[in-house]
């Protein structure tokens, strides 16, 4: 297990065209115990629809915050859309590896797994000084990257969606001992395939089957997008509730976008919320993140 503790960050506001940037002043609430039993990896796995990427990715620059040594593996090779490697370059300027094929191969529809995830998973470096895939050692990337970091490194594994997605996990998943990883299962009560115990229950099981891990752990990420309520999010708790009772797992902590802040009571809420921002966004959508600074909506 890897200890730690949420490392406030300090507020720095700068002005850029008459916008107010701002630095995050929270990023978790409720979690040091969560953090305490953090395992160096970290799957996150869920239906289509079910934020899993976004969430991974939150995760990934949360992990970082606390000023961990990051990887990040998008492992999904069977949608071809919303998947990490498409922030990959706003990750490595925060100094995380994401690790995936060269830049020439980056989008082709190819089941590439590059061998650093291999590595990584394994808790060896195919690299003296990091473990970054060829496009991550490319000196026109931004980033300080990591060779610098002496601090437990996290490595997060993003699966594709649905068991069919997730298939490609069991054929790495035997170098993987059992009490080193944790498996998270992102679960979103608005999606019709998981909207229901029975239904999520069937989907979290299916996961796991076709990944050949064990699923404990329930992120729950109930949304709708920019019409998320507390009243959604609160719903998606209860639903977690009921799936962990039914399965044996534990909810490991609540998504909440940070423009839901000032509606949701993150500090009251009985679980750890990771506070999250949109990466995985439309073309014609708005981030409230920008390089190392994110807009307060």
């Amino acid at each position: 297990m890897i200890s730690a503790c949420p490392r406030a960050a300090s507020d720095a506001a700068v002005g850029a065209a008459g916008t107010s940037l701002k630095q995050p002043t929270a990023s978790w609430f409720n979690a040091d115990n969560f953090l305490n039993e953090l395992r160096r990896v970290n799957i996150f796995c869920g239906g289509f629809g079910s934020g899993k990427t976004e969430v991974a990715v939150n995760f990934s620059l949360r992990m970082r915050e606390l000023g961990h040594r990051v990887s990040i593996a998008d492992l999904d090779i069977v949608n071809l859309y919303f998947r990490s490697r498409e922030v990959r370059r706003q990750l490595r300027s925060q100094g995380i590896d994401v690790l995936v094929p060269e830049e020439a191969l980056v989008n082709a529809d190819l089941p590439v797994i590059v061998p650093e995830v291999k590595g990584a998973i394994e808790g060896r470096s195919t690299n003296d000084e990091t473990r970054m895939t060829n496009e991550a050692r490319n000196p026109n990337d931004e980033g300080p990257g990591t060779k610098d970091e002496r601090t437990t490194p996290v490595v997060v594994l993003d699966l594709g969606g649905d068991p069919a997605g997730a298939r490609v996990m069991a054929s790495i998943a035997e170098g993987m001992r059992s009490d080193d990883y944790s498996s998270l299962f992102v679960l979103n009560s608005r999606r019709p395939f998981t909207a229901t115990v029975a239904a999520a229950q069937e989907m979290m099981t299916g996961i796991a089957d076709a990944a050949r891990i064990k699923v404990d752990r329930i992120v729950v990420n109930s949304h709708l997008v920019d019409e998320t309520t507390p009243a959604v999010i609160n719903e998606g708790i209860a639903l977690g509730e009921e799936l962990a009772q039914k399965t044996g797992a534990r909810i490991a902590f609540v998504a909440v976008q940070r423009v839901l802040l000032d509606r949701f009571d993150a500090a009251g809420c009985k679980y750890p919320v990771m506070v999250l921002d949109r990466l995985m966004l439309k073309p014609w959508e708005q981030s409230n993140w920008i390089g190392k600074y994110r807009i307060q909506q």
